[in-house]
């Protein structure tokens, strides 16, 4: 199959849950025998070297802020796809907006089977602004759109009258090792709605030690909430992709505090698949991943009472953290191994393709 895969950010520019994920998940298709090419932005003469096995062709874009650096990327990835069309028998759009817009309106004027992929915040965060509603509204009516959790999927429907809504969760690789170390580690970009002012309150008073591994424009001000709060936090930065289960594997629990808006991380599903029990909050997706008291803890959101609890709990009670650590791997290996995930996308590209005419 050829697949033109559509994300605004890529690694190593950008190394968030979605760009980590469409990498692996571009490198899993290639691996299977699909013929992938990556549209994604180009940062100029930051643009790296693009060493795949698969093709990326880098969007020119205007970067002198957020908003328009987006706004030429739309265009600039839409006019790309339209010239490129006939190369590929389905396009990928990872987030519903802005880029499962591009995909309507590449297959509109040119005939290309697309579906979108909603991540958490390109939903959550866009879906009360009325011209982003209107566009989301067209994706959804018009195509097979895939979410990361069946709560995400009863959002959706409550609010919209999507065509063909469909869970597919997020792939990992399950390394050799097992987690073995001592420190709460927190993994993700360093934003308000990720949740890590919620777990250095919730560390307070604790003589746990918490690895933050990520940046973003929170930094700062956490770093200084962490010194406040006389929280042992070491704020790692960025690291590559393939570098985050070195820091895992020095964890004893992971937590994922976010607030609404969350679909599926990735660092979740790395954490548990070295061993590492997740306490997560009951946000977007992350209900569907943890099996509360099995494989994880579900803790309210914003409740940093509740999450020093669960916590304590996996320090100080060594069966039980056995327990749902043994258990945290295997839900993983049975359900998001890349076989899988890859097993489910050519479904997906079957059935968009046949409703969409090709031959």
């Amino acid at each position: 199959m050829r697949v033109a895969l559509l994300v605004k950010e890529f690694p190593p520019n950008v190394v968030g849950g979605t760009e980590t994920q469409s990498l692996r998940m571009a490198d899993a298709l290639q691996s299977r025998g699909h013929d992938v090419t990556v549209y994604t932005k180009s940062y100029g003469e930051a643009t790296p070297d693009d060493d795949h096995p698969y093709d990326v062709v880098r969007v020119p874009n205007v970067r002198s802020s957020p908003f328009v650096s987006t706004l030429t990327f739309v265009l600039g990835a839409t006019l790309l796809l339209l010239r490129d069309a006939k190369r590929f028998d389905v396009l990928q759009c990872m987030m519903v907006y802005p880029n499962g817009f591009v995909g309507y309106l590449v297959s509109k004027l040119r005939g290309l089977p697309y579906f979108a992929w909603i991540r958490g915040g390109d939903y959550y965060f866009m879906k009360d602004t009325p011209g982003k509603r209107w566009s989301i509204d067209r994706v959804l009516r018009d195509t097979t759109v895939l979410v990361q959790g069946s709560d995400i999927a009863a959002d959706v429907r409550s609010e919209f009258d999507p065509r063909d809504v469909r869970v597919l969760g997020n792939g990992v690789a399950l390394p050799e090792g097992r987690a073995d170390g001592e420190d709460v580690v927190f993994v993700a970009r360093l934003e308000r709605w990720k949740g890590l002012d919620v777990l250095l309150d919730a560390l307070a008073g604790t003589d746990r030690s918490l690895t933050v591994v990520g940046d973003g424009p929170e930094r700062e001000s956490l770093e200084r909430q962490a010194n406040s709060l006389d929280v042992d936090a070491e704020f790692v930065g960025l690291v590559d992709p393939e570098e985050v289960v070195d820091y895992l594997a020095d964890g004893r629990v992971f937590v994922q505090p976010s607030r609404e808006g969350e679909g599926l991380p990735n660092t979740v599903l790395e954490a548990m698949a070295v061993g590492l029990p997740p306490v997560v909050t009951d946000s977007g997706g992350l209900p569907d991943l943890v099996t509360d008291g099995e494989t994880g803890y579900i803790v309210p959101m914003e409740d940093p009472e509740a999450i020093r609890e669960r916590v304590e709990t996996l320090f100080t009670d060594d069966e039980t953290h056995a327990r749902l650590s043994e258990n945290a791997r295997e839900h993983v290996e049975a359900n998001h191994s890349w076989d899988a995930i890859v097993d489910s996308l050519e479904g997906v590209y079957a059935d968009v393709r046949a409703v969409g005419g090709a031959s």
